[in-house]
């Protein structure tokens, strides 16, 4: 018994030396770790009743070691992939206007055939205070800040 709480605690030592730069170990390290650590102990347990403690805790850590790795190889997978999407989705949000223009009223009819009769020019009669920019008429608030507008004087 004193055998494979020595295995155990050798295993352990060898396995924490696996550290990343980052101080701790990655989710593939900690999972071999925890699964050699499972392993060696049912190896152990399973040993003992057909006379092979040392043999079952060296198969059982083995095993574990190669099991727990695969499960936190799988972990790190899944938390980048979520990660990803995560920073593609705020690339997303971040090119849209956070505030859309908001119209006070119908904004003026466009003509029907407009290669003929000019577009009409828009009257700025509506300012940010902070900005100084202007706007329509029918603007409520600064398309850019979501400010409200006032109207010029």
């Amino acid at each position: 018994m004193k055998r494979v709480f020595a295995g155990i605690a050798v295993l352990g030592l060898v396995f924490s030396g696996c550290a990343t730069e980052g101080g701790g170990l990655s989710e593939r390290e900690g999972g071999a770790l925890l699964g050699a650590g499972l392993g060696a102990g049912t190896g152990a347990i399973i040993g003992g009743q057909t006379g092979h403690a040392g043999a079952g805790t060296a198969i059982g850590a083995g095993l574990g070691a190669l099991g727990g790795a695969l499960v936190g190889e799988g972990m790190r997978r899944s938390k980048e992939q979520t990660k990803e999407e995560i920073r593609q989705e705020m690339m997303q949000q971040q090119y849209q206007p956070q505030y859309a223009p908001q119209p006070y009223g119908t904004p003026p009819p466009q003509p029907a055939y407009p290669q003929q009769v000019p577009p009409p020019q828009e009257m700025h009669t509506k300012y940010n205070p902070r900005t100084g920019q202007t706007f329509p008429e029918y603007y409520k608030f600064d398309p850019n800040t979501g400010e409200e507008l006032k109207y010029l004087r």
